[in-house]
């Protein structure tokens, strides 16, 4: 009777560590997706300014973003931040 409790006890220990562990893959399986997403966007962004704008893009632990822009041109930072403003501020 013991031996069919332990191996009872002992499945379901097994069978819930691996759907914690699905759902912790698919959790970084997401974010990841949106860090892609953000990436390509800010590439986008890139692209349509004129001059040297650096962008460098850091995502906080709760999941938003803050950004810091350096370059030459003060229109096209202010440009920079304006664009990044309409697309990460969702």
């Amino acid at each position: 009777m013991r031996f069919i409790a332990i191996v009872l006890v002992a499945i379901s220990l097994f069978s819930c560590g691996k759907g914690v562990e699905l759902t912790q893959t698919q959790k970084k399986a997401a974010e990841q997706n949106s860090e892609e997403r953000y990436q390509k966007e800010l590439d986008e962004i890139k692209k349509t300014l004129k001059g040297d704008v650096k962008i460098k893009l850091k995502k906080d632990g709760k999941g938003g973003y803050s950004w810091e822009i350096t370059g030459k041109d003060a229109q096209e930072i202010i440009k920079a931040n304006d664009i990044l403003v309409k697309k990460l501020s969702n």
